[in-house]
């Protein structure tokens, strides 16, 4: 094999790689500003991504988050599901960004570098993050932390004599 072949595939590997971790890595941070061809990307990969899809990058997500030392206590995902994990999200990763949102994500690159790929990936994780939280098991768990909260101590240390005027209740005068 030439050396031409070796590099042109080490430099496609590289850039399979960046892509795939920008994907992964920067799609779960908060980015102030996209352009115009982050949101296109954006929209492209909530369009083209299916609801196993989505759940593919919950699953994923959670199994990265677990990893955490503060929560790994939490988890009982064995390796084995780990790298099948792997493997479905490259999956869908390369499916909609190689093949369904291909233009786009050409022009992202083009325009704004490949770690804005990653960026493209926040409103995508946002979806399946209202997809979750849409469930009913999910909501009771997060009405459930109410019961704790001193609703009192919020009432008064947040809602001031000026809050309730401007709620239409007059108070402290």
């Amino acid at each position: 094999m030439s050396p031409v072949y070796f590099s042109s595939h080490r430099k496609l590997f590289q850039l399979s790689r960046s892509v795939f971790m920008a994907a992964a890595v920067l799609g779960t941070t908060q980015v102030a500003i996209a352009g115009p061809t982050v949101d296109q990307l954006s929209d492209c990969l909530v369009k083209a991504t299916t609801a196993a899809d989505k759940t593919t990058v919950l699953q994923w997500t959670f199994t990265a988050l677990a990893a955490h030392p503060d929560l790994k206590g939490f988890s009982s995902v064995t390796p084995e599901q780990k790298n099948q994990l792997d493997q479905k999200l490259a999956q869908v990763l390369q499916r909609v960004i190689v093949e369904q949102c291909s233009t786009q994500t050409k022009a992202v690159i083009q325009a704004e570098g490949i770690q804005a790929v990653g960026e493209a990936f926040q409103q995508l994780g946002q979806s399946a993050g209202e997809d979750i939280v849409k469930d009913p098991a999910v909501r009771q768990q997060l009405q459930g932390t109410l019961r704790y909260i001193d609703l009192n101590k919020l009432v008064t240390t947040f809602l001031t004599p000026d809050i309730w005027n401007k709620l239409g209740v007059v108070r402290g005068m």
